[in-house]
């Protein structure tokens, strides 16, 4: 039977290696190492998502104002890039009164129509700044004088978060100065009545919606002549366009705020406020002048401008 050696007398234990623990010290000094390199590199990462959202916007914004310009000369229509009214709300009172009517008194529309459309115009609502569609009012063959307008595609759509259009194409902006149109300067959108299309319904049965837009013609090109005759009923005749021209649109990197109500108990958020019009932030300041799409009047087409280093 097999036993352990025995140590013999007189021979000496191998010793241990000398296994010493980290000091209270030590500890904190590698705490504090880790904390500023996390310190120093949260914001950078935060900063590259940012930036990759900004220019995802960028590029969604060129890619449907081509979109939009295809469906025109594929309907062989005016299709028309409408961006959400910077205070929608405005239209509520309206648009609820006439789904109450055609639910409750005329009974052209079922019940569900009621919460469908206002939880579609909440949608929009939220979109404010963000938000935007495609749309037609009338294809061939459509029955003469009656429009039947309608969403393209996947109906309204939003720009990535933390991405917004420039609140100088849907607000009201001084007089553009000489040369201005040479430098590419994001130009105010014109802005008239809409009909508002909700799923099945078509949207002449709605009140209208005012609201900014870019139109591109049955023949692929800008709709000038169109935006033209609005800016001049708009009294804003300092921003037509020439026949061969170009309209500069942006996106920014931004904040859209929305008062709401007092919430209700056992409610996180309450209602949003009519009576206030969104709040809008650019942050920072005019960085939609790095991030221009410019649409030629002449050939409708839309191409990026790079921001030029001085």
């Amino acid at each position: 039977m097999r036993t352990s050696a025995a140590i013999r007398p007189g021979s000496v234990p191998a010793q241990q290696p000398n296994r010493r623990a980290f000091s209270l010290l030590e500890l904190m000094v590698v705490v504090t190492i880790i904390g500023l390199l996390a310190a120093i590199s949260v914001p950078a990462i935060k900063g590259m998502s940012q930036g990759k959202a900004l220019s995802s916007g960028h590029q969604q914004l060129h890619d449907d104002l081509n979109r939009a310009r295809q469906e025109a000369l594929r309907l062989r229509s005016t299709v028309y890039v409408v961006f959400t009214p910077t205070n929608v709300w405005g239209s509520f009172s309206a648009l609820q009164q006439r789904v109450n009517e055609m639910v409750s008194v005329s009974g052209t529309a079922p019940e569900r129509f009621r919460e469908q459309a206002l939880r579609t115009f909440t949608n929009i609502a939220l979109g404010s700044y963000h938000g935007y569609a495609l749309l037609v009012e009338r294809e061939v063959g459509s029955q003469p004088g009656r429009a039947h307008p309608k969403y393209l595609g996947p109906g309204w759509q939003t720009l990535p978060d933390g991405v917004i259009f420039s609140p100088r194409l849907l607000l009201d902006t001084p007089t553009l100065q000489t040369g201005d149109r040479e430098n590419h300067i994001i130009h105010t959108l014109p802005v008239r009545d809409f009909s508002f299309p909700i799923a099945e319904y078509p949207g002449d049965l709605l009140p209208a919606v005012p609201m900014r837009f870019v139109a591109f013609g049955p023949d692929g090109r800008l709709a000038v002549e169109e935006m033209n005759l609005v800016w001049r009923a708009n009294g804003r005749t300092d921003l037509t366009l020439p026949p061969m021209s170009e309209l500069t649109v942006a996106v920014a990197q931004g904040s859209v705020f929305i008062a709401r109500l007092a919430a209700a108990p056992g409610q996180d958020l309450g209602p949003i406020d009519p009576s206030l019009p969104p709040d809008v932030v650019e942050t920072p300041r005019d960085n939609a002048t790095n991030n221009r799409v410019v649409i030629s009047s002449l050939t409708g087409r839309s191409k990026i401008l790079k921001a030029v280093l001085p």
